[in-house]
């Protein structure tokens, strides 16, 4: 029985990885394509970011009340419904274009934090001590797998059929993201627990240092690259799907390095390889080719990165009195680190810089996450 909560959860985020690399990753690059200047569409998803940290404090009452994997459930449908808001940006009819754009930002907010506080908690219940770095590691695959396909499939539907029928079609795979849970078990929350608020700030900042590292390493190269390739979808779909095969190769070896008792070395190997991609996206993104080539290597290193981070964070919020409560009270910091990222890249590519310093930026997060992990194993005494 421990395996087949495990297995319903590869499931769907096999499906949930299908809607990120389909549609999540088109968010910035579609508004581009709407009229927005590439500043413009970074703060506007920086705006979703700083709506979801808004709105944190919504999801301890419905985890009161109805369980965890409710509030992954709700997440679910709240983002189908800001899918099938997006092709209507900047507007229609009647409603002006600020309205909607500021609609789509608040209900993207709110299913967003809705599904990642809540899925965080909820795996982080499920996952098994012993195996969690193997778990986390699968979970790594699966979407390394699946982005080999969806952003392609996503980019021509986009390009071809149109942003209606291309991100309705994303949003029925959303809501069919539901069905592998339904069965699962749905972990309480308890109405009153303490955290260490030591651990707590300590995770709290590693999430701010990976969110500011995700914003330069992945939001801000998506819409460069997105832009290298003359704002066609399908060229950047494609782009990404070839990343894919390499994020693919790379995805189970960190997480057998942290079980078999290595994490130091997947910590080298990791974010090593982290600062190698982030040099090379930043020297590449004026050159189609060359710039699809350090898509391929992020990509490489993506699901390294996460595994090596996730393993010790689901450890953190394991070790907590309370799951749920140590999510909320550390993954803002993810919040502000990325919409920072976007902000700071915002206001220089409207001064008329270019996105290479941006993507540079993100060198300073590798850095303090290499060592804030570093210092954790450390105090779990492993040595190698």
């Amino acid at each position: 029985m421990a395996a087949d909560p495990m297995r319903r959860v590869y499931i769907h985020v096999g499906l949930q990885s299908f809607v990120e690399s389909s549609g999540g990753l088109f968010i910035a690059g579609f508004l581009v394509s709407q009229g927005f200047s590439n500043g413009m569409a970074l703060a506007a998803f920086a705006g979703t970011l700083l709506a979801r940290f808004a709105l944190r404090g919504l999801v301890l009452p419905l985890a009161w009340r109805a369980g965890l994997r409710t509030v992954v459930l709700a997440g679910v449908l709240v983002r189908v419904v800001s899918f099938l808001l997006l092709p209507l940006v900047p507007g229609v009819g009647p409603v002006p274009a600020a309205g909607m754009l500021a609609l789509f930002i608040l209900v993207t907010g709110l299913g967003s934090v809705l599904y990642w506080t809540g899925w965080h908690s909820f795996v982080s219940a499920l996952a098994d001590s012993d195996r969690g770095g193997r778990q986390v590691s699968i979970q790594q695959a699966t979407t390394a797998v699946v982005g080999i396909v969806a952003p392609l499939v996503g980019g021509v539907l986009v390009d071809r059929a149109g942003p209606m029928i291309g991100f309705g079609t994303i949003a029925l795979v959303q809501l069919a993201a539901v069905l592998p849970l339904i069965g699962a078990p749905n972990p309480h929350v308890a109405r009153e627990a303490m955290l260490d608020r030591q651990l707590t700030a300590f995770a709290r900042r590693l999430y701010l240092s990976e969110g500011f590292h995700a914003g330069c390493a992945t939001v801000i190269w998506n819409l460069a690259l997105f832009v290298t390739l003359g704002q066609h979808f399908d060229a950047f779909g494609g782009a990404i799907a070839v990343a894919g095969v390499a994020a693919a190769a790379g995805s189970l070896l960190i997480g057998h390095l942290i079980d078999g008792g290595r994490p130091l070395h997947s910590l080298a190997l990791a974010y090593g390889a982290a600062i190698l991609a982030l040099v090379a996206k930043a020297l590449a993104f004026a050159t189609p080719l060359a710039a699809v080539g350090a898509t391929a290597l992020g990509a490489l290193v993506t699901p390294m990165a996460a595994t090596a981070m996730l393993a010790p964070l689901y450890a953190m919020a394991r070790a907590s009195s309370c799951t749920l409560r140590f999510n909320m009270a550390t993954e803002g910091g993810w919040d502000l680190g990325c919409s920072l990222a976007c902000l700071i890249a915002a206001g220089l590519l409207e001064a008329g810089a270019g996105f290479r310093l941006p993507i540079l930026l993100g060198l300073i997060a590798v850095a303090a996450i290499w060592r804030m992990l570093a210092l954790w194993y450390g105090r779990q005494g492993v040595t190698a």
